[in-house]
């Protein structure tokens, strides 16, 4: 990949000199793509062939397909992967770093760090055979928050604008060190400018594949996209997904149907073994975040039964029973992950004699009945995960029974009662950078579940802070105290991440799990004869 000097790119979309000089964010050089990306090269001494059909089964359904009819809309994609047809401005890699995908660079103008530019790649073609360009973008973005597609988006954004044929510049309402991040969510796709009411709804994306057909509530078929930007992509002709229950995922690989199943529960990763499977494992997952709803007269406002509840729940024994990871991570009760260079665990996430003692002091010296918590098994391993959070809080003396509902209005379900904060409820996070990772608890209401207090505003104020600073070395420690002063109050209880894995056939090559599930991509797998 070629590398110009933040004064060449500053130049390159129209930044005076006098814009350069600052430190930090300001000194990260801003990079322009060749035709393969590095991000897109393959492994040493990989041959891909051409050819051949990739058809996968997801065990994990977009919630969010219980409120639409129209699969081809990006937010009511059937399973989340939504680079299967789309690019978004960035993308996120299997290491957490920031990457160039429609966009080939990026910078801040200054060190008020709310106006960025971004330079779109030249020559990308829509899937209708034209080419995409900032107008595109432009209406992209605008649609994006005119249909609230992403609150980490929509919180900061003022006005988007079009420098030139390929230039964009956000203007945001604060300052943010980490706008770029918001730009790599699943939603935030770019697509053919059109009218408000006709925009997002025709499945035309920029994607290795264009959309044939698709049933909302179970699949999709598509092609290979023969006028791809990343050149002589994809390497597979056509490409069809399936929303399936774990064990017809695996009936399905067994007799050839599926020749890949994203999503698998981990404790049959042995039986795809055995039917010949291939295993994936990424880093990491989706975490599950506890929401206690404050703003009732329930037990939990008391933050020592808060406490309480996080240390009695043995999230090792998750880890060990469920995924055969023992020693691993485990929740912090931020939504921050353990792949987060930034996370900070509790200094000692699982102590009974504590949470004891802190329910006498509240009162309850002999234990406690907690309201109803509900959960959608968004993935097949998790009853068995409250199985085993319900066990060790009434090891602790604390009885709580977690139900199990469906995941088709599920959302809906919880929000109906007191809204915004809504019913006690199982969230499902999706591992992101701490900006946004911290900022749920501002941002959205049913996971910070009412959280107010002094805690709470001292938490704001130095989460503005901390986003405004442009210094890296700052922001770390920074981050780091925002995660102590959530752990002091407790707002919300993490269970910690699963382990998102994939299994496929040995004659599929290259195909990887991600951490973040929806950041999957298929532009850079192959099958062999």
């Amino acid at each position: 990949m070629n590398i110009v000097s933040k004064r060449g790119f500053l130049q390159l979309i129209g930044f005076s000199a006098a814009a350069v000089g600052t430190q930090s964010i300001l000194d990260i050089e801003a990079l322009a793509a060749d035709s393969i990306p590095d991000w897109a090269r393959l492994p040493q001494g990989a041959s891909p062939k051409s050819g051949g059909k990739l058809v996968y089964g997801q065990t994990y359904p977009n919630w969010a397909v219980g409120t639409s009819n129209n699969g081809k809309h990006p937010y009511f994609w059937i399973d989340l992967l939504t680079r299967s047809i789309w690019n978004c401005l960035i993308w996120i890699d299997h290491d957490f770093n920031l990457r160039g995908e429609l966009a080939e660079s990026w910078a801040p103008v200054d060190e008020a760090l709310k106006i960025w530019d971004f330079k779109l790649r030249e020559g990308v073609m829509f899937h209708n055979g034209k080419e995409m360009t900032s107008e595109d973008a432009v209406a992209s973005i605008n649609a994006h928050i005119a249909q609230k597609g992403s609150s980490f988006i929509n919180k900061w954004f003022d006005r988007v604008e079009a420098r030139g044929k390929y230039g964009l510049r956000f203007v945001l309402n604060a300052s943010y060190a980490e706008w770029p991040y918001a730009l790599a969510e699943y939603r935030i796709v770019i697509v053919p400018a059109a009218a408000p009411d006709l925009i997002l709804a025709d499945g035309v994306g920029t994607g290795p594949f264009k959309l044939v057909q698709v049933d909302n509530r179970r699949g999709f078929q598509a092609i290979r996209n023969e006028n791809y930007w990343l050149k002589g992509r994809p390497f597979v002709d056509e490409i069809e997904g399936y929303i399936v229950n774990s064990q017809t995922a695996i009936n399905g690989f067994r007799s050839g149907q599926f020749n890949a199943v994203f999503n698998i529960d981990p404790t049959t990763a042995g039986q795809y073994e055995s039917a010949g499977g291939k295993i994936h494992k990424s880093k990491g997952g989706d975490q599950f975040l506890l929401s206690l709803p404050k703003n009732l007269n329930l037990i939990w406002n008391d933050p020592r039964i808060r406490e309480a509840i996080s240390l009695s729940i043995d999230r090792d024994a998750i880890n060990k029973i469920i995924y055969n990871d023992p020693g691993t991570w485990v929740g912090n009760d931020t939504h921050m992950s353990g792949i987060n260079p930034e996370f900070s665990a509790r200094e000692k996430p699982h102590d009974v004699q504590r949470a004891k003692k802190l329910m006498a002091e509240a009162g309850h010296p002999n234990g406690l009945t907690l309201p109803a918590i509900v959960f959608c098994a968004s993935f097949p391993e998790e009853p068995r995960i409250m199985a085993i959070v319900t066990q060790s809080l009434k090891q602790a003396g604390i009885n709580v029974e977690l139900r199990e509902i469906p995941a088709d209005g599920f959302d809906a379900y919880v929000k109906q009662v007191n809204a915004p904060v809504g019913r006690p409820a199982r969230s499902l996070v999706g591992p992101r950078n701490p900006a946004i990772n911290l900022g749920r608890f501002i941002t959205n209401p049913t996971e910070a579940a009412g959280w107010a207090g002094a805690k709470y505003d001292a938490f704001v104020a130095l989460y503005e802070r901390t986003i405004s600073e442009p210094n890296d070395v700052k922001r770390l420690d920074m981050y780091k105290e925002l995660q102590r002063i959530v752990q002091s109050d407790t707002p919300a209880i993490m269970l910690g991440g699963r382990r998102n894995m994939l299994a496929h056939s040995p004659k599929v090559q290259n195909l990887r799990s991600h951490s973040q599930n929806w950041s999957s991509r298929f532009d850079d797998v192959w099958i062999t004869a």
